[in-house]
């Protein structure tokens, strides 16, 4: 049956030929940024690392994608198909986005970048810069990057690799809201496993950070007694068979029909209280 779920997985949230899902290997250090918390997290059940695609971790970009340094623009760059982004709230019909991409040493000692460079990501093939332009630049000790960011319109962005669009899509096929069922799609998204607010568990993954240096939760799946009763967001999300309720600092719960209401209470108490301590 496992091996349903993962196939069901990749079908729904990968259009798109399986040699460009391993291209990125690991694309955790493309990530740009982490929220402030006590609460203790790890990635959810690796046990099933070896059966499902590699993780999506940010969206992915269609052929051919343009960033631009604002919506409608200078072309900045011009991105290869299914390039690792971070895209922030969409508006208007653009998403802005960033992307680490590498660098010399030379070019972290000075970082103006010119016209015509070819650009890696993680040491893949990514695109050209289209213009002369002059980029913030980082080190882990390990290797060095820096952050091109600006704008792309919505057409450019795969719809599949952008969680809250995969999530309903997912949901549509595990109708029976089993905390199991959620495990491979808990994968594919490397969400994080928290279950500091017993007796729920939370999986969630965090804004891109590229509006606000310290993002909070972007999704968050809420599971209690082995099943999945609610869904955390900030971003919009429309769920059939739900229904809503606000919580603090912005964000919202849709909650599966059939949760008893002090549950609802219970966990929205628990949550509100929790993100009103978060920095």
């Amino acid at each position: 049956m496992k091996n349903f779920y993962y196939l069901a997985l990749t079908m729904v949230l990968f259009a798109c030929h399986s040699d460009k899902h391993s291209r990125f290997g690991n694309e955790d250090e493309t990530h740009t940024g982490a929220a402030t918390t006590t609460a203790k997290k790890k990635p959810a059940n690796k046990k099933l690392a070896a059966g499902v695609a590699a993780a999506v971790i940010g969206e992915r970009v269609s052929p051919g994608t343009v960033i631009r340094s604002g919506p409608k623009g200078d072309v900045i760059a011009t991105l290869a198909d299914y390039i690792p982004v971070h895209c922030a709230p969409l508006k208007d019909g653009w998403y802005p986005v960033s992307v680490d991409i590498d660098i010399t040493s030379a070019e972290y000692t000075k970082p103006l970048f010119r016209k015509g460079r070819k650009l890696t990501v993680n040491g893949k093939d990514a695109g050209m810069l289209e213009k002369d332009i002059r980029l913030p630049v980082a080190t882990n000790g390990e290797r060095m990057w820096a952050n091109l960011s600006g704008y792309t319109e919505k057409k450019n962005i795969r719809g599949g690799t952008v969680i809250e669009t995969a999530l309903v899509n997912y949901l549509r096929e595990h109708k029976d809201h089993r905390e199991e069922d959620m495990q491979a799609f808990i994968h594919n998204f490397k969400l994080e496993e928290d279950k500091s607010l017993r007796p729920y568990t939370l999986y969630f993954n965090y804004e891109s950070g590229i509006d606000d240096p310290s993002p909070l939760y972007r999704l968050v799946l809420v599971c209690q007694g082995k099943q999945l009763i609610g869904v955390i967001h900030s971003r919009p999300l429309e769920l059939p068979g739900t229904t809503t309720r606000r919580l603090q600092r912005n964000f919202t719960i849709h909650y599966f029909n059939g949760i008893e209401k002090s549950l609802q209470e219970d966990f929205a108490g628990k949550f509100n209280k929790f993100i009103l301590s978060v920095d």
